[in-house]
């Protein structure tokens, strides 16, 4: 086991959960052995929001069932198992996780769409699958990955005799993943299940009043900034330059490690085809996702890159440095920050989708995608958000905000 396996399990391999956690394993355990005893298909939904500790009670549980896999005495033993999550860099997170424990291996972490099709060339069927970020899970089809179905979570569950799920609708971030709890209740209507909320927030280390202040700020609210006294240590600052925000982070990185520069899309192309993000004196290549042993969050260089969700999302940070793409522009009639979607550079998020059809309801979606992205990196710090805007408007609010 190398020291960059363990770096990279850091998050998710816990053994220091909380009452609340280990009262939803529990929960968790006494509903999947009375479902295993069932002819019928069951599914367990796991709700909660960025930093609630969703992933690290999936890792938990997938480990104590893989431990009793060879325990006469349990109700897993001799049980066949798995476990996807639909993200390659979590996925390779979960497979180092298969390195380092004697009953787990590397191949019981797939993507869904490898598991759907094993499980049903074999004519095969699973007794529990764990699903990671089911937010994530496709619905509608995917050819260029071989997903030929509608729905990745409905599949799953017609090979799979109990599903344990995780899900934030406040993650979805584009159409071919799209959720909302009307699509879950009409995957699970006919399947026995039971949903769980979790919402003690674990991983932003903040004063209940900032983190109302960043919950409104995902959504586009914007409110006056907390007073300091009231912030509970937590270092919540707005930038008027990008440049200066780039500078006070990599003091932090230097004294406490893992503060690291993100964005949503929303920034061009260079001259030579080469996607920087670019703001007043910060200029730092965008992280094109490059799959390594160890974690784009955990590498020395990307202090001098620009994060994405496609590489943090689900990961932690002690400190986030967030910059707004001009995507997000500042509505003064009302307020608050606005999407542009004619300034959204990735294209994909915006695809077609057969549960996308009112013009309404895709006008929604085209803000709540990018404020959903948002979200997630909004909430990736322990300690700390800087941020800053590139539309100049929205940049003077934010600012005003902060006196």
């Amino acid at each position: 086991m190398s020291k960059e396996y363990d770096k990279n399990l850091e998050a998710f391999d816990r053994s220091d959960l909380s009452s609340e956690q280990e009262k939803v394993i529990h929960n968790l355990k006494e509903y999947i052995t009375s479902s295993l005893q069932s002819s019928q298909h069951h599914v367990v939904i796991n709700e909660g929001a960025a930093g609630t500790g969703k992933s690290v009670i999936l890792t938990k549980l997938f480990k104590e069932v893989r431990d009793g896999k060879t325990d006469s005495k349990s109700p897993y033993y001799g049980l066949k198992t798995a476990f996807t999550v639909n993200h390659p860099e979590l996925l390779k997170v979960y497979q180092d996780m298969g390195a380092k424990y004697s009953n787990i291996y590397k191949k019981d972490y797939q993507r869904p769409t490898s598991i759907i099709n094993s499980l049903d060339k074999k004519g095969e069927e699973l007794d529990i699958l764990f699903i990671d970020e089911g937010h994530l899970l496709l619905t509608k089809p995917e050819p260029y990955i071989k997903f030929k179905q509608n729905n990745q979570l409905a599949e799953l569950i017609r090979l799979s005799k109990v599903v344990v799920v995780v899900f934030d609708f406040a993650q979805v971030i584009q159409s071919k993943m799209f959720w909302d709890q009307k699509l879950l209740d009409e995957v699970v209507k006919d399947v026995p299940h039971k949903t769980f909320h979790l919402d003690f927030q674990y991983r932003m280390k903040a004063s209940p009043q900032v983190k109302a202040w960043i919950d409104d700020f995902a959504k586009g609210i914007l409110r006056p900034l907390p007073p300091k006294s009231e912030r509970n240590g937590y270092d919540l600052e707005i930038f008027h330059r990008a440049a200066d925000l780039f500078t006070k982070l990599k003091q932090v990185d230097k004294k406490m490690g893992m503060a690291r520069v993100v964005s949503t899309t929303g920034f061009h192309h260079d001259e030579d085809g080469k996607h920087h993000v670019v703001m007043d004196d910060f200029d730092q290549p965008w992280d094109e996702y490059d799959p390594q042993e160890l974690v784009w969050a955990k590498r020395p260089e990307s202090i001098n890159e620009v994060g994405s969700i496609y590489t943090v999302q689900g990961f932690d940070l002690n400190l986030v440095g967030l910059l707004l793409s001009p995507a997000f522009e500042y509505d003064a009639k009302n307020d608050r920050i606005w999407v542009n979607p004619d300034k959204v550079i990735h294209r994909e998020i915006y695809k077609k989708s057969p549960h996308l059809t009112d013009p309404k309801a895709i006008a929604k979606a085209k803000q709540d995608f990018m404020l959903n992205a948002l979200n997630i990196l909004a909430k990736r710090g322990h300690y700390g958000l800087y941020i800053a805007a590139a539309d100049p408007a929205l940049n003077k609010r934010l600012l005003e905000l902060a006196k």
